[in-house]
């Protein structure tokens, strides 16, 4: 078994408890975080005093509201409460390097080597649970040998506590005494879990080695698998771990999925589970917050352009780039616009940076004064450092120069259609007329023209999927010849040139066969570029694939 020793935290109203923090509202205020659940508005999270009113996660938002009328709500936002779990998990840092989110409300530590810097493991958690309770954030948590045990540890527990009546029920009896049965009460097992844990015990730690004996106790829904089996075990009279212990593995693993067998397996360790640690991802941001409100486009583009210069110094001190800019303008009515600005290559050039910036300004809405302007680095990546080594490079700087230009205007245009929208056309690897080239984004490839390959073969400056002909019946080409239902006649010809198709790429135009291409003069003044098929999958015969310029 591994040495190591796992803390698992759960925040049981982690949704409401951030948008409190926000607001600074106290615990006891009523209010619950929705979401949209189908055609029904649902509780997504509650805090603490909605909780003690009778409200419970998942719960119908109108049900919510005739038990509780002076509820308040707010629309859940994932992205912000995902952000807020990362950054949570970046101060938990401070205890230990291995630290990992846990879906949308918990946080696992590793501590592994860690706990004799506090003191023991005991005064570990302790140290914890009382930081984390000081940023306003309601925790449970458990410490065991292995991840799965301390999830279980910090979610779950067999001390018995009162029971909450959420409805009414009657028993199924005869027809006879269903009349006199009497109404009995219905446990809500989420509300029960939560109060049990923050009644009874809202630390628990699992000695070590004693794994087995720490989850023995413990409902079968602390093994982390789905509800429905929770409900055919339970209906079997398997409500706890060691209820399920007792019993074969085969006919469990038949009966209920492999699943089963992997989550309790974790959880003794018997099975190894690692925890993934977060990224410790850079941050390049600079902001700035205002004594008064500002309006005037002019303030605004001086207070951008000194912010810029402050974060591009800190890119290069770190000989790092940017490639996508935001900016966010955060008014003075709590509403807050957002611009990007994307940049061809990676750079940390403030004039650069704000001349395409400009572009993008009159995009500001009117609206009230602007309280806090922030710049944030999104894409980052290493600049290249180049240093010129004698005269030769004279003519490489030249040509650098030129694809610096040409960047230049795509960041501009892309400031107004998008960057994806530029595209650039380079030459490929192949004789087929339609793979000679490739389409690139302009903003994210680069090619040296100098390098583009030169063909003895004329090729029409227009192409388009092959159109069949009207007149010839075989190979030999005819003076003349029906063709969108127009008569050219031949005045020159030149060819044939034979194209074989790729055998290694599947391709349904080629389908048809070997093909002998022709350039033909028309009467009419025009360069056709025709072939014959020679037939194979398709039927061959001659067809119009493109036009000289």
């Amino acid at each position: 078994m591994s040495n190591s020793r796992y803390i698992s935290l759960w925040f049981p109203y982690f949704g409401a408890e951030r948008v409190q923090r926000i607001f600074k509202l106290e615990k006891k205020h009523e209010l619950a975080i929705i979401e949209n659940n189908g055609n029904t508005q649902t509780l997504s999270s509650v805090s603490f005093g909605a909780y003690n009113s009778g409200l419970n996660i998942g719960q119908p938002l109108h049900d919510a509201k005739a038990i509780c009328p002076q509820l308040v709500t707010h629309i859940r936002s994932v992205k912000c409460e995902l952000a807020f779990l990362h950054a949570l998990c970046r101060w938990y840092t401070q205890f230990t390097p291995w630290v990992a989110a846990d879906r949308y409300d918990g946080v696992t530590l590793n501590i592994k080597g860690c706990a004799h810097l506090f003191g023991s493991e005991a005064k570990m958690l302790d140290l914890i649970v009382s930081r984390t309770e000081k940023v306003g954030l309601t925790v449970t948590s458990g410490m065991a040998d292995t991840v799965g045990a301390a999830w279980a540890l910090a979610r779950f527990t067999h001390k018995p506590t009162e029971n909450y009546l959420t409805s009414n029920s009657i028993d199924q009896e005869a027809r006879a005494t269903r009349s006199r049965a009497k109404k009995k009460p219905q446990t809500n097992s989420s509300k029960q879990r939560t109060i049990q844990l923050l009644k009874n015990n809202t630390t628990r730690i699992a000695p070590v080695g004693h794994t087995y004996k720490s989850l023995a106790e413990l409902p079968i829904a602390s093994l982390r698998i789905e509800n429905e089996i929770v409900t055919k075990l339970d209906q079997l009279g398997l409500k706890f771990v060691k209820d399920l212990l007792k019993q074969p593995r085969a006919p469990l693993a038949r009966r209920f999925g492999t699943t089963l067998i992997t989550r309790l397996d974790q959880a003794l360790g018997h099975v190894p589970e690692s925890i993934s640690p977060i990224t410790n991802r850079k941050y390049f941001g600079v902001r700035i917050s205002f004594p008064e409100p500002i309006g005037l486009i002019e303030d605004i583009k001086k207070t951008i352009e000194k912010l810029l210069t402050r974060l591009c110094n800190k890119l290069k001190t770190a000989v790092l780039g940017l490639q996508k800019l935001k900016i966010d303008l955060i008014f003075s009515n709590n509403e807050t616009q957002t611009l990007l600005v994307s940049m061809a290559f990676f750079t940390n050039e403030p004039d650069r940076i704000f001349s395409v910036l400009l572009l993008k300004l009159d995009e500001i809405k009117q609206n009230f004064g602007i309280d806090i302007i922030r710049l944030e680095a999104i894409n980052v990546g290493p600049i290249l450092q180049s240093q010129s080594v004698n005269n030769l490079e004279i003519h490489e700087k030249a040509v650098k120069n030129q694809n610096t230009t040409l960047k230049n205007l795509i960041e501009r245009l892309g400031t107004k259609v998008g960057l994806d929208a530029i595209t650039r056309h380079i030459p490929a690897e192949s004789h087929i007329p339609e793979r000679s080239w490739q389409i690139l984004n302009a903003a994210h490839s680069d090619y040296n023209l100098g390098n583009w390959p030169t063909s003895s073969c004329n090729r029409p400056s227009f192409l388009w999927p092959p159109e069949a002909l009207e007149g010839p019946k075989d190979s030999r080409l005819e003076d003349h010849f029906i063709w969108r239902k127009k008569l050219f006649h031949v005045k020159t010809k030149l060819g044939p040139e034979r194209i074989a198709p790729e055998w290694w790429i599947e391709d349904n135009n080629w389908r048809s066969g070997v093909r002998d291409y022709w350039q033909v003069h028309c009467d009419d003044g025009q360069f056709l570029w025709l072939f014959y098929a020679y037939g194979a999958q398709l039927p061959g015969g001659w067809f119009c694939h493109g036009k000289f310029g």
